[in-house]
């Protein structure tokens, strides 16, 4: 007769057991780091507070799994959180520094996010994904905004694939560092391949400094200075984007290196293609679609030595007569271009 009050006592404390698990895993410890320097190869998951600087030396690999989220505490020059000095190639603000490797590697249904920890988050809370002179390293399906920099590399060498950065001050920006003696990865170019990006609502989208880029294949818009912007010599390809709504498309300074052919360049606010001053050698971009086959038009929305006699020229004929169906990345039928 007191087989079942036992049975139905059982039962609760099972459900208790049950809501505690859950309620324990719904809770779960936020994981807080900063202002270390890894000893060993480590896993990052679930949710990563990062309160200062995270050096990942040379010979240390930092993995991050998928669906992990990775939150930066805003921190400024002033704090005793930074682990190096404030000079280039390192920021004031709170960064991951990878001598070693980072292998970020989220999923379309589980993206890594990199985000800021603030409550109303700003463009340049954080500092950057900065690789100074590593190899083998990749970034791929994150999230990534409000950073000053999303990935940063000098002397380094970057696979950045199917992201998404918004709201960076620059999304991407690499360059061979000549200022920042005896920094790792000095004098040397950095050397990356970026492919199936979106790179939107930022300040700037991709500068390349005086390195190796290969950038094809991305959604490049609504950034408010510039697409990409090309400094120095640049040997790589710009192929196969949507370059659209910045204030300019591609912007160059000093430029040569580059192939630049099969992108849809269209519908930028000042022009698709724009010289600065000191640029003395033409630039090739034929080959390309620029929203219309108008010569006039075509020819309105580029800035060179035609308006300026001082800088070179952008030679843009042939140009496409129709867009590339394969630039950019795939979106949904009602998503922009």
């Amino acid at each position: 007769m007191r087989l079942f009050p036992a049975i139905g006592r059982i039962s609760a404390l099972l459900a208790v057991i049950a809501v505690m698990a859950v309620s324990q895993e719904c809770g779960a410890a936020v994981r807080e780091v900063g202002k270390e320097v890894l000893t060993k190869d480590t896993t990052w998951s679930g949710d990563i507070l990062v309160t200062g600087d995270v050096q990942v030396p040379a010979g240390v690999t930092l993995t991050i799994t998928p669906g992990t989220t990775v939150r930066f505490k805003k921190i400024g020059a002033e704090s005793d959180r930074n682990l190096f000095g404030l000079d280039s190639p390192y920021y004031p603000q709170a960064e991951i520094v990878v001598l070693g490797r980072l292998l970020a590697k989220g999923s379309a249904e589980k993206p890594i996010l990199f985000s800021s920890a603030e409550t109303s988050p700003q463009p340049s809370d954080w500092g950057s994904l900065n690789f100074l002179g590593s190899k083998g390293n990749l970034v791929e399906n994150c999230r990534i905004e409000y950073g000053y920099n999303g990935v940063h590399a000098h002397g380094a060498e970057v696979l950045i694939k199917n992201n998404r950065f918004s709201k960076n001050a620059v999304a991407i920006s690499v360059k061979k560092e000549d200022d920042a003696v005896g920094t790792p990865g000095f004098g040397i170019p950095a050397d990356i391949t970026v492919t199936g990006n979106l790179v939107e609502g930022n300040k700037g989208g991709i500068n390349v400094r005086v390195s190796r880029a290969i950038i094809t294949g991305n959604t490049i818009r609504d950034n408010k200075f510039f697409g990409i912007w090309i400094k120095g010599q640049c040997p790589g390809e710009i192929s196969r984007n949507v370059i659209t709504a910045n204030q300019k498309g591609i912007f160059f300074y000093k430029a040569g290196g580059m192939t630049i052919k099969a992108n849809n360049i269209h519908d930028n606010l000042d022009y698709n293609l724009a010289i600065a001053d000191e640029q003395s050698a033409d630039i090739q971009a034929a080959g390309n679609w620029f929203g219309t086959t108008d010569p006039s038009k075509i020819a309105a929305l580029v800035f060179d030595g035609k308006a300026d006699p001082t800088v070179a020229r952008i030679i843009v004929v042939p140009f496409l007569a129709e867009r590339a169906a394969d630039a950019g990345i795939k979106e949904s039928s009602n998503a922009k271009d």
